[in-house]
């Protein structure tokens, strides 16, 4: 399944509409569903970006890639209305850095993107774009997949006009939805869920860690990653011991070693 994430209902609708995705009933944020797609509208600001991706990465089973999309400012220098695929993510107020796994040329434009806490009305002074939502989708779409399958795509809606008019940019926006949709088609079909065979490198290193079914499934997503990605496996090996611990502490703590090793 491919998750898509927005803002707000206005950058919603039209994917929805494209996609041919229905309503669900009954959840706690606004879920629009298909065959192998699901729309989660957040709400503005990163830390509802991220507590919306957490609990739909949690709740819907067989998400094998995460998607970021919406309104994004930009300096007079970068064309208005534009689509730009984020090579990079700074939290304004934490300093901290995402980066994306680019493993496809997906014909669009990279930019970075800085994620600041209110709409501005001036440029911040750096180069790319600004957003108010992708590190909170980042930080949250980090704990359930590697990097290589988490996205990010912004629309430049304004030259930090700092308001916009919902009827005019919300049209714009619909307009070039178009754009994308075989990206997102890409996405999902890359998220068709196949049934793979353990790898050697998976059976080696759950001879060193005692799991649970849930962490070997996780286990496997990000060991397939990180050797896609290139990868040093006699770097993961290295911090795992010869025989796993014997207490579940011990293999908790492994765990969560070796997830950072595998995710970066």
């Amino acid at each position: 399944m491919l998750l898509i994430t927005t803002a707000l209902m206005l950058e919603a609708k039209p994917v929805k509409s494209l996609l041919g995705l229905t309503a669900l009933p009954g959840m706690p944020f606004p879920v629009f569903s298909g065959n192998s797609e699901t729309l989660v509208v957040t709400g503005s600001g990163a830390q509802r970006a991220a507590a919306a991706t957490g609990w739909a990465l949690g709740h819907f089973d067989g998400v094998r890639h995460a998607v970021n999309i919406g309104f994004a400012a930009a300096g007079p220098g970068v064309e208005l209305h534009s689509w730009h695929l984020i090579n990079a993510v700074r939290d304004e107020s934490s300093g901290r850095l995402h980066v994306p796994d680019l493993l496809w040329d997906f014909n669009l434009p990279e930019a970075a993107l800085a994620t600041v806490g209110k709409p501005l009305q001036h440029d911040i002074g750096r180069a790319g774009l600004v957003d108010m939502e992708a590190s909170g989708f980042f930080e949250a779409a980090r704990h359930f997949l590697s990097p290589d399958r988490i996205v990010v795509l912004k629309w430049v809606s304004d030259h930090f006009s700092g308001q916009l008019d919902p009827q005019s940019t919300g049209g714009a926006f619909a307009d070039s939805i178009s754009q994308i949709i075989p990206v997102l088609k890409h996405l999902s079909d890359r998220s068709i869920a196949v049934p793979m065979e353990p790898s050697r490198e998976l059976e080696v290193v759950l001879g060193r860690i005692r799991l649970t079914e849930t962490q070997t499934q996780y286990l496997r997503r990000w060991l397939q990653g990180f050797l896609k990605r290139g990868g040093d496996f006699q770097l993961l090996l290295s911090h795992l011991p010869p025989v796993a611990p014997s207490t579940k502490a011990g293999n908790k703590r492994l765990f969560e070693e070796v997830g950072n090793v595998l995710r970066g």
